[in-house]
């Protein structure tokens, strides 16, 4: 799987140094033989780097395997190239990104694949509720944001044809080739009201007439 080439020296000289040393402060620690290519979490093939070194060695696998062993560590590399947490700060300038990306094109039968594979399966994120620092942090990053053209075309041409639905339970958006279906089952047209309460309608009246009141001060 491996290429035995100036890359895979330089790899193996950052491996061997690290072997020799005792790092202070903040460190990561790296498995030799990545896991996805058979590695395990013994001590022997765990070692500490530097943050700065961690990548570069990620980088460097990239230039000395082949193969499907080649794509893992493209895709691992990818993975890390922007990252920015604990002590991290991973960000890999526009060169190397493209070449990089450019080798780990997919073709289209390995995205149907993986688009078969996930067919059926949930999100990894239902059934959860992000906590409120994180919605106020998508809605700070959503303030003044316009959608483009373009995405307005997208999302026009992907609502044409759909109707939305309910059974007073959830609303949801259909294809109207099944609504007949959905009807059978006992669902309406349209989006569930339920939550439009008097007390609702009159919390929201407010909080517009409060914006409209800021906008003309």
């Amino acid at each position: 799987m491996f290429l035995y080439n100036k890359y895979k020296h330089w790899h193996d000289n950052i491996i061997n140094n690290a072997k020799n040393r005792v790092l202070e402060g903040y460190k990561e620690k790296h498995h030799i033989l990545p896991r996805c290519l058979g590695g395990k979490d013994n001590k022997e093939n765990l070692v500490e780097l530097t943050c700065r070194e961690h990548f570069i060695v990620h980088m460097l696998l990239c230039k000395f395997t082949q193969g499907l062993q080649k794509r893992s560590m493209l895709y691992a590399f990818k993975c890390m190239s922007y990252y920015k947490k604990d002590g991290r700060d991973y960000k890999i300038n526009s060169k190397i990104a493209q070449v990089l990306r450019e080798q780990l094109e997919f073709s289209k039968e390995h995205i149907k694949k993986l688009s078969d594979a996930k067919k059926g399966k949930p999100g990894n994120r239902k059934g959860k509720k992000a906590n409120k620092e994180t919605i106020e942090k998508m809605r700070l990053n959503r303030l003044g944001h316009k959608a483009s053209k373009e995405t307005k075309r997208k999302l026009s041409k992907m609502r044409k044809g759909t109707i939305w639905v309910n059974n007073t339970i959830k609303s949801k958006r259909i294809k109207k080739s099944d609504l007949q279906n959905y009807l059978n089952d006992g669902y309406t047209i349209g989006r569930d009201r339920i939550y439009l309460t008097k007390e609702y309608i009159s919390k929201l009246s407010k909080k517009t007439q409060a914006y409209w009141d800021r906008r003309l001060a």
